[in-house]
């Protein structure tokens, strides 16, 4: 039962996925013992997170990219090792965001688009970041930065060469500027290099320039007195400190937009030819939204899980994903399964199975955590899609990973408790696939040995009412097991671009954990459909706040097939409509609703039902009573009943539930 049959599925390969990256990455470790002091005594500009020892970011780039770009809460957009920062020179005084307490963040249309804000007299000056591709000779991914002036009034825009990144001191040994192609009319564009690099594309020649190092010292105090040159000047710093600004005088209502070059570059880079606005970029995001479809009242859970349906596509670069969007472990039990699944429940299953595939060779040595890892993401995506090709394919390798699971077992060689867990999580996945496939000796097998995994495991949120044991805690794993008011909780702390920190390499955090944002999506797909051993539990669980309140669900993968659903509401009843495609070979499922009426089942694929009455929660200020729906059958009007025949016909194809 474990011979391989089949080619790899058409376009997938088992190349190993571990090959070294292009990109460098940003001098993480520089920060020595009492740096951040100094520079802080010499009167140095610090980013936030390195004054307040914080990891928080969001990130931006574009999708399939190997490369995703850090923003951290005031706009400061992180290079390799530098960032660029930007300041506001307005009639009154100078404002630098990282330091202003009214800096505003959000997303775009809820797309890696980040928008900063900071009030200025008249209006706003903001700052935007995105990730778009457009044609250079070498590479053609690009973050661009966007000032714009919102007021009636001219202000001055700064961008600014920084030493630092996000949350540590970076490396910068020399800046110089030097004229490029691609300016407009009389402009002519110029490139800024670090360290000989081209780092930051200007469209025109700026109109003063300032300079540090840390023999000079920081600029601040030039460019805010005015004291800013002309002259295009270069600066050098055997320190790493070397940094730059360049001065734009902004009237009302105009922009500057800067590109930033990322990934592979060539020897020179021009402007480039066109660029997107940021407003055209974001809505350019809802195209990759595609799959599930789903309508919750609460506002804030719903603009989360859009956000992180958009975030998680940086984390895939075409062959692997990555929790930092960048250069962190392509195959790390804990954060890759949970993207890959949540791939898998937005039904794109050709990500996850591009990925899995390129495991094969890695897979014959692989160790307990890695064999975890495989078992779990080959086990969600066929029970999800039934996708026997890719099982076929890898079914040696299962069998492989259980058998050097239970060798490890009868050893007694794991003894951290969490990562027993994650192991008796994956052989549970494992046996309930075999089951389903076709193969129940092997599922009651790997049934056993998951058994005996139980013993001495733990979860990895533990107590959570332990307020120091839950700051451990990463929020990954939190949002994977979080249910009712700790959800809401969670997703007010990844603030208005739901980002979270989490574990990076080298035990490093990173402020934008994309395994998180992941998380998120399985969190919300759990208070919206769990499966169960005879069918599916729709809305399992009822917040509070959502009472009176609609809910749609539109073509959800199962482990049974597809669902659909939609409740509305008359007076203190609700009424579902439902619509399942079972998988291949699945007979009839029992469907329930236990959050509203824990007493109503049915096993008709289609249909629709009015609901037990449903008391309102206590607080309730007001309740609209409204007629209840005229085509509902009588009969269905009996809490507890299951429903009469479905209708002649079904609902037309992509059609609405109100």
């Amino acid at each position: 039962m474990f011979r391989r049959s089949s080619r790899p599925p058409a376009g997938q390969t088992d190349a190993q996925a571990g090959s070294s990256r292009s990109a460098t990455e940003a001098a993480d470790a520089a920060v020595g013992p009492g740096l951040v002091e100094a520079l802080t005594a010499e009167g140095w500009l610090l980013p936030r997170g390195l004054r307040n020892r914080t990891s928080r970011w969001s990130l931006v780039g574009t999708v399939a990219s190997p490369v995703a770009t850090a923003v951290d809460p005031a706009g400061l957009v992180v290079g390799e090792g530098w960032s660029l920062d930007w300041w506001v020179g307005a009639d009154d005084r100078w404002r630098m965001p990282t330091r202003e307490a009214s800096v505003r963040q959000t997303l775009l249309g809820d797309a890696p688009v980040t928008e900063t804000v900071v009030r200025v007299p008249g209006g706003d000056a903001a700052h935007r970041a995105f990730g778009i591709r457009s044609p250079r000779p070498v590479g053609d991914e690009w973050v661009i930065v966007e000032l714009e002036n919102r007021t009636t009034i001219p202000f001055a825009s700064v961008l600014v060469v920084r030493p630092f990144v996000a949350d540590a001191v970076g490396s910068v040994g020399e800046i110089t500027v030097e004229p490029v192609e691609g300016g407009r009319g009389r402009d002519v564009a110029h490139l800024v290099r670090i360290d000989g690099r081209p780092a930051v594309v200007l469209p025109r020649r700026p109109a003063r320039v300032a300079v540090g190092n840390r023999e000079q010292g920081d600029l601040v105090d030039t460019v805010a007195s005015g004291a800013a040159g002309t002259d295009l000047v270069s600066i050098e710093c055997p320190d790493g400190l070397a940094t730059m600004a360049f001065v734009f005088p902004t009237p009302h209502t105009a922009m500057l937009r800067v590109a930033l070059p990322v990934g592979e570059v060539g020897e020179v880079v021009d402007y480039p030819q066109v660029i997107p606005d940021a407003t055209t970029v974001a809505a350019g995001w809802e195209v990759h939204r595609r799959g599930p479809r789903f309508e919750v009242p609460d506002q804030h859970v719903s603009a989360a899980l859009e956000r992180a349906r958009a975030h998680i596509l940086l984390a895939h670069d075409g062959e692997a994903v990555r929790r930092d969007g960048r250069a962190g472990a392509d195959m790390e039990l804990g954060a890759t399964d949970v993207i890959l699944e949540a791939f898998d429940l937005l039904d794109r299953p050709s990500e996850v199975g591009v990925v899995v595939a390129r495991w094969l060779e890695r897979l014959a040595v692989a160790d307990p955590a890695t064999d975890a890892l495989a078992l779990t993401a080959v086990s969600r995506h066929w029970l999800l899609h039934r996708i026997d090709e890719l099982l076929d394919w890898l079914l040696p390798e299962v069998a492989a990973a259980v058998e050097r699971l239970d060798r490890t077992e009868r050893r007694r060689r794991i003894t951290d408790p969490v990562l027993r867990w994650r192991i008796a999580d994956a052989l549970s996945d494992a046996a309930r696939m075999l089951h389903h496939a076709g193969q129940p000796d092997a599922s009651t097998q790997v049934h056993t040995l998951e058994e005996r995994y139980r013993v001495g495991a733990q979860a990895p949120v533990g107590a959570l009412d332990d307020a120091a044991h839950a700051a451990s805690v990463a929020a990954v794993d939190r949002l994977s097991l979080a249910s009712g008011v700790e959800l809401e909780q969670l997703i007010a702390d990844g603030g208005t671009t739901s980002s979270w920190p989490g574990p990076g390499p080298r035990g490093r955090v990173i402020g934008h954990d994309l395994a998180a944002s992941a998380a998120l999506i399985g969190a919300v797909r759990r208070r919206l459909v769990v499966e169960q051993a005879d069918g599916l539990a729709l809305l399992p669980e009822h917040p509070e706040g959502w009472y009176g309140g609609g809910v749609e669900v539109h073509d959800l993968p199962t482990e049974w097939g597809s669902v659909s659903y939609g409740i509305r509401w008359h007076g203190i009843r609700p009424a579902i409509l439902w619509d399942f495609v079972a998988h291949e070979g699945i007979g009839p499922i029992r469907l329930t609703v236990p959050g509203l009426d824990p007493t109503w089942s049915t096993t008709e694929p289609r249909g629709d039902a009015l609901l037990a009455e449903v008391v309102p929660p206590k607080g309730l200020k007001s309740l609209t009573i409204v007629a209840e729906h005229p085509d509902i059958d009588p009969a269905m009007r009996r809490p507890g009943d299951d429903p009469g025949p479905p209708p002649a016909s079904p609902p037309p194809e992509g059609g609405s539930f109100s």
